[in-house]
């Protein structure tokens, strides 16, 4: 007969025991074993490119990764798509995709710019060349924010840039699994440079920042940000499927000294005919004035009315920018005056105008803002949260 004390002893061993086994561990985004990776387009629809890479690597077939072959270095070969498959160096690799995995960090160079991580050289049905550079979150960060703000900006607004552009690149992850990308390096994503563009503070702010994320109702959302907002920032549901509380806007006073709030440029009445009419918006001869048609609850246009001597056009603005470039018109809140043989415009503020005012973000930063303060500000009713899994 055991004793009751021994019978109760195993039993509280075998219990601790099972809880120690069974109990899930929480994994914070520091310790995490398994770093999330993006897959960034830093090339695409390319002709050729020229490829280095500083040390020993791996060639390997994309997706099943088998190996090809490995070499102790790649110097300054020329890759081009060919018919049959990839040509590095006058050798052609009888495949579609392969990548390439350097034993060290930032060992490759494409076209003279360095990158992090490893990279997957596609050629595309139209032979073209596509390269995706796989890199880790924080590293990919490393590379954006030197292009979206100034390094020399307050460390608040960084820091709130880069817990901004961290959630943008998850958000992104997120909705583009089933592509062979999930951000490009342009300003349709964020602008990445690689390794070339990582510089002290920057890399800072995203250090100190690390996992670090903004969520509403728990959820990451697409953090849209832009230059500057001259006034007040737009409702996202104006020009994307997308209507969300910390996405409807807000009136913002911060940026009044940006050297974006206000801006001027022009466009001849030669190429406004040629463009208006190459996008399906008449056949005119004579233009007499583009006006407001519609504007919306931030006081941008949401449609414009461009008199002609065809009779009256209407333009969604969105679409008129897209038309003529976000260089060229910075916002659609301007105006337009018709002079001799250009269309003048007179704006404020520079970009779509939605989300994070990275002007607005400055100035709050010196006037003393923290960047959780910052971005609760430009998302209302948003919290940070650390990233925890993939």
């Amino acid at each position: 007969m055991i004793p009751v004390y021994d019978s109760t002893k195993k039993l509280f061993l075998y219990l601790f025991l099972l809880f120690i086994i069974v109990t899930p561990k929480l994994v914070s985004a520091e310790d995490s074993a398994s770093p999330i990776i993006l897959r960034v387009a830093v090339i695409n629809q390319a002709a050729s490119i020229e490829l280095s890479v500083k040390g020993p690597c791996a060639i390997k077939t994309l997706y099943s990764d088998a190996l090809i072959e490995t070499c102790d270095s790649i110097k300054a070969k020329m890759v081009l798509p060919v018919f049959d498959g990839i040509e590095m160096g006058g050798k052609t690799y009888k495949i579609f995709g392969i990548k390439i995995t350097p034993q060290k960090e930032e060992a490759i160079l494409i076209n003279g710019r360095r990158y992090r991580g490893e990279i997957d050289v596609i050629r595309t049905s139209d032979i073209k060349l596509l390269v995706v550079n796989h890199i880790g979150l924080e590293e990919y960060l490393y590379g954006v924010l030197y292009h979206e703000v100034s390094h020399r900006w307050p460390i608040e607004a960084l820091k709130a840039q880069a817990i901004v552009s961290r959630t943008y690149a998850l958000y992104q992850k997120s909705v583009n699994q089933n592509k062979e990308y999930d951000l490009t390096s342009d300003f349709y994503s964020q602008v990445y440079g690689g390794r070339t563009s990582e510089k002290y503070r920057t890399t800072r702010a995203v250090n100190l920042t690390r996992g670090q994320v903004l969520t509403y109702k728990g959820k990451i959302f697409p953090t849209y940000f832009h230059a500057t907002c001259a006034g007040a920032t737009e409702d996202a549901s104006e020009l994307w499927d997308v209507d969300l509380p910390p996405l409807k806007g807000v009136k913002c006073d911060f940026c009044l000294q940006s050297p974006h709030y206000r801006w001027e440029n022009f466009v001849t009445l030669k190429e406004l005919k040629e463009k208006l009419s190459a996008a399906g918006y008449g056949n005119f001869e004579k233009v007499f004035a583009l006006v407001p048609y519609e504007k919306d609850a931030s006081g941008r246009i949401r449609t414009l009315s461009l008199i002609t001597d065809k009779g009256k056009i209407k333009i969604p603005a969105k679409e008129f920018r897209q038309i003529f470039g976000p260089q060229l018109v910075r916002s659609t809140n301007f105006e337009a005056e018709v002079e001799s043989d250009a269309l003048m415009l007179h704006g404020y503020g520079w970009g779509h105008g939605v989300g994070l005012c990275q002007w607005g973000a400055y100035f709050m930063a010196l006037k003393g803002y923290k960047a959780d303060e910052i971005l609760k500000f430009y998302y209302s009713g948003t919290e940070i949260k650390l990233v925890t899994s993939k």
